[in-house]
């Protein structure tokens, strides 16, 4: 597999699971909202429309690199009522998504480390 084919792998894996993240964030945004956390909703809010930004760059670049975009399925995530089990669980899944990162090859993550800056 080329090296242009592995980039765009990786960047497809991204947009999948960030979209995911995103799309967790702003739900747990309003049950935080429902139950009277205002900052904690909008911090929340932010981070998922921040996150949505992201998936575009990296939608952008798939096609700047020729490849195809993909609406892949992906197992769905759990929402949480109590905010501090969330916050705990958002933090470990941060820390796996991370390590993930990680894994890619060097040229994979300075790629994509240079398309996002």
């Amino acid at each position: 597999m080329s090296n242009k084919n592995e980039i765009i792998k990786s960047l497809q894996f991204l947009v999948t699971n960030l979209s995911q993240a995103a799309d967790l964030h702003a739900m747990q945004s309003r049950i935080f909202a429902s139950q009277g956390f205002s900052k904690l909703a909008e911090k929340y809010k932010e981070h998922a429309a921040e996150e949505r930004e992201f998936v575009v760059k990296f939608m952008d670049r798939i096609l700047d690199l020729g490849g195809e975009l993909k609406l892949e399925s992906k197992e769905g995530d759990k929402v949480y009522k109590d905010a501090v089990e969330f916050i705990k669980a958002d933090f470990e899944v941060s820390k796996m998504d991370y390590a993930k990162l990680l894994l890619l090859s060097k040229t994979q993550r300075l790629t994509t480390l240079r398309m996002i800056c």
